[in-house]
């Protein structure tokens, strides 16, 4: 009998290791839809309080995120929660001008609709990265040195990484350019495939 349930599932798959449905990725996040445009004062969420964020002894943070959207997925950082007072912050612009390519940036936020002293600390191509009908989830490590690296579900190697030294992930907010997003945040590190087979645990 176990060797024709084995049988089966290597002929017909799984329906949660096949991933059918692209959104299983995103089991358990916190959602926020961004549709105000750039300078809308969005409202920053402390890292520190997300259920699912992994510090190593070592002071390594980690938190997994995660994008739905045609292009320009604009995530930022902070120190504080109302940067909006010569607040010094980061930027990264997820496959922005019309998805091909990312930016970091480092600048001083004024106000909701002001920056000044930008700096880009890297730019590289990425063609096709973000898509409206699949979730582009990744895992943001922060390292005490200033080290960031973004990886993508199921890579190995960081999609991107930089170093500055200034870097703070204490908050985080998320925001649109022309088309409406829909981002997911304090996501579980692992997923859990089972959960979309219905299947409970005691």
């Amino acid at each position: 009998m176990l060797v024709l349930i084995i049988i089966s599932i290597l002929i017909f798959g799984n329906s949660c290791t096949a991933q059918t449905n692209k959104f299983e990725a995103t089991i358990d996040c916190l959602q926020y839809n961004a549709g105000h445009g750039y300078n809308h004062a969005q409202p920053y969420f402390p890292t520190g309080r997300f259920q699912n964020i992994k510090i190593s002894k070592g002071k390594v943070i980690q938190f997994r995120l995660g994008v739905v959207g045609p292009s320009d997925g604009h995530i930022r950082l902070a120190p504080v929660i109302f940067p909006y007072n010569n607040t010094e912050m980061h930027e990264i612009v997820l496959s922005g001008w019309w998805n091909t390519k990312t930016v970091v940036r480092r600048y001083t936020r004024e106000q909701p609709d002001k920056t000044t002293n930008l700096k880009v600390l890297k730019e590289q191509a990425s063609h096709g990265m973000l898509s409206t009908f699949t979730p582009f989830m990744f895992t943001m490590t922060v390292h005490p040195n200033g080290l960031v690296q973004l990886t993508r579900d199921d890579d190995f190697v960081p999609f991107l990484e930089f170093t500055d030294a200034k870097f703070s992930a204490k908050y985080i907010g998320f925001c649109n350019w022309e088309n409406p997003l829909v981002f997911f945040y304090d996501c579980p590190l692992e997923v859990d495939r089972r959960k979309c087979e219905g299947i409970t645990f005691s």
